[in-house]
Parts: C-alpha cells; sequence; structure tokens
C-alpha cells in the first residue's frame, strides 16, 4: 500500500541515484521504475515456486537490494537479510538456521555462495547473482529474472499483484548482532515496520525535495527503516 501510494504521488520523481559502470556514471531510477521492477522480480519469484518461503539477501547498500527486500515482503514470502560483514561459517549458519531457500547476493560474495553451494549443506534452491546478466553454472541473474517477470506480468499473470498480506504475520526475519551469544531471529511484520515508519514521521520531515545519503548497512533495522523505507514513503530521494 505505501509504495503503490508513492508511485500515485511521486511516479516521475527519482527514487534511487547511484553510480554505475566503468565511467561511475549517475544512473537514476524513478519511482514508476521501481515499482515495475518490484512487480517483476515478485511475479517471477512466485512462477518459480518461491510463495511463502524464505528468501536472503546480501550485499553493500544498492539499488537491487532495495529491490529485493520489497519484491519479497509485498507478495512473496518471508525476507532475510544478512550482515555483510559475517565471515562465510556464520553466513552458512545464519542460512541453515533461518530455513531460506532462495540467497540474492552481489559478485563480492561468488567465491563464498560457490563454496556453500558445492557443500550442500543448506536449503537454498536458487542462488541468484545481482551482478550476473544471464543464467550460468546454475546461478541465476537478477536482471533476467525481472526480464521474464515483465513478460509474464505482459501476459496477464497477476498472482503477485493480487497477492494477500496479513500485516501481523512475519515478514521479516532479522538476526541480531550477536555482541553477547549467538545471534538471534527477530520476526517483524508489515504492521510493525509501517507503524515504525509513521511514527519516524512525527518527529523528521523529509519531501521530494530532499536526498538521504545511505551508508549504514541496510540489514540493519534502523537504516532499513529511516534509510530506505521513510524516504520512499514521502517521495524522497537515496543515494547509494
Amino acid at each position: 500500500e505505501m509504495i503503490n501510494k508513492s508511485v500515485e504521488k511521486f511516479k516521475d520523481e527519482v527514487a534511487f541515484k547511484y553510480k554505475e559502470g566503468p565511467e561511475k556514471q549517475i544512473k537514476e531510477v524513478t519511482y514508476s521504475k521501481y515499482l515495475e521492477d518490484v512487480n517483476a522480480l515478485g511475479t517471477q519469484l512466485i512462477s518459480m515456486g518461491l510463495k511463502n518461503t524464505k528468501v536472503a539477501v546480501i550485499s553493500e547498500n544498492r539499488y537491487e537490494w532495495a529491490l529485493t527486500y520489497l519484491a519479497v515482503v509485498c507478495g512473496v514470502g518471508v525476507i532475510v537479510p544478512l550482515d555483510k560483514s559475517l565471515p562465510a561459517n556464520e553466513l552458512e549458519s545464519l542460512i541453515v538456521r533461518s530455513g531460506v531457500e532462495t540467497i540474492f547476493y552481489s559478485q563480492k560474495y561468488d567465491e563464498t555462495m560457490k563454496d556453500i553451494k558445492e557443500r550442500n549443506t543448506t536449503n537454498i534452491r536458487y542462488y541468484i547473482s545481482m551482478d550476473s546478466e544471464k543464467w550460468e553454472d546454475g546461478i541465476y541473474s537478477q536482471s533476467e529474472l525481472i526480464s521474464m517477470g515483465k513478460k509474464s506480468l505482459e501476459e496477464g499473470n497477476r498472482k503477485y499483484l493480487d497477492a494477500e498480506i496479513n500485516n501481523e504475520e512475519m515478514s521479516i526475519m532479522l538476526f541480531t548482532s550477536g555482541t553477547t551469544a549467538m545471534s538471534k531471529a527477530v520476526m517483524l511484520s508489515h504492521k510493525n515496520i509501517c507503524s515504525n515508519i509513521m511514527d519516524i514521521g512525527s518527529v523528521i520531515h523529509i519531501d521530494e525535495k530532499d536526498t538521504l545519503l545511505s551508508f549504514l548497512p541496510l540489514h540493519h533495522t534502523f537504516e532499513c527503516t529511516v534509510g530506505f523505507l521513510y524516504p520512499l514513503y514521502r517521495g524522497a530521494k537515496i543515494a547509494y
């Protein structure tokens, strides 16, 4: 509901800005383009049999992280943001404990994911790269899945668009940093997050004239809420 309302109000406004390519050109993504990508990716994930499953995401702060997060929670299943600074063995432990069946990751984690895939100790069915342009060696391409989802939407697939969401069910499984013991899984719902966004709005005012630089880790609830979801609610720009 939040992203749909934001797109109604701010559709041609820039939602994300980031540098891309060898020449570090600044790329901009509008609110309407973001929603198109979210709907396409979500549609394709359901087509892959991932309805009501857990999906992990791990990367530096970037557009593809924001895209994965909303695509999963807006109609697919439970998002599991993973700490990008954890060593490989702890990542593997969290993947096993959370029971995720899909993981989105950036190029930085290619070797770690290859190792986890080869050892076959998890329930992961789909490894999805944010950086590869096509399916290769059992690794899926996020951009390719978006293209497939767009085609499916054009053909009339509405399974994702018409998905019903229970705002009190767990939609986000978050792990604490585990500074004093083993990290703990925290269950969060749409209602938890949205009530938080509304409360932030009563304290901090931003609007479509503002640009927010997001550099705190997105897997933390603070940055995810204040530096990602709240700016989207207010029509502001997020820069990575």
